[in-house]
C-alpha cells in the first residue's frame, strides 16, 4: 500500500503544530484519515494541572539500547498533550527534552541537540514502531510529520 503525506518544517514558533492540527481537521472533514508523526522532542506533555511530565527518557548507561519504556502501547489519543491525533509521538515513545535537560543538566539548545542525535541513533527503532502501527490500521492513512524548529 503506498503512503502519502507531508513533512512539515520551519523555524521555532512558526506554526508547524498548528498547521498539522488544521490539516488533520481538514482532511477528516473531507473523509480522509490522517494521523501525525510528532518528531519534536520539545513538544512536552502536560498533566491536568499544567505540570510537565517527563515520560520516556530513561538512559542508565552510555551503551543504552532500550529507548522505549512502553513498546506495546496502542495509539494514544485520549490523554495526548498535542492538539492532533498521533500514530507516533517521539516524546512518549523515544525521548523528550524535559527529561534530557533534567537528567543530563543541559540547557534547551544542548538538550535538543542531544535528543536529535539520540533519535538519529535509534532511527531503526522509530521506523519499526511506525511500520508496526501503520500495518495495524485497516484504512489508508495520510501522514503528517511534525518536525522540530
Amino acid at each position: 500500500m503506498p503512503l502519502y503525506g507531508q513533512i512539515v518544517i520551519g523555524p521555532p514558533g512558526s506554526g508547524k503544530t498548528t498547521y498539522c492540527n488544521g490539516m488533520q481537521q481538514y482532511l477528516r472533514a473531507i473523509h480522509r484519515e490522517c494521523l501525525v508523526v510528532n518528531l519534536d522532542p520539545a513538544n512536552e506533555s502536560f498533566g491536568v494541572n499544567g505540570d510537565s511530565s517527563s515520560s520516556s527518557y530513561n538512559r542508565s548507561t552510555e551503551d543504552d539500547t532500550d529507548v522505549n519504556n512502553d513498546t506495546n502501547r496502542e495509539e494514544d489519543t485520549d490523554d495526548s498533550h498535542l492538539p492532533y491525533d498521533t500514530i507516533l509521538d517521539v516524546t512518549k515513545d523515544i525521548i523528550n527534552l524535559e527529561s534530557v535537560m533534567t537528567q543530563l543538566h543541559l540547557g534547551p539548545n544542548g538538550g535538543l541537540v542531544y535528543c536529535m542525535e539520540y533519535i538519529e541513533q535509534h532511527l531503526t527503532h522509530l521506523l519499526s514502531l511506525l511500520t508496526e502501527r501503520l500495518s495495524a490500521l485497516d484504512t489508508p492513512t495520510y501522514l503528517l510529520f511534525d518536525l522540530p524548529g
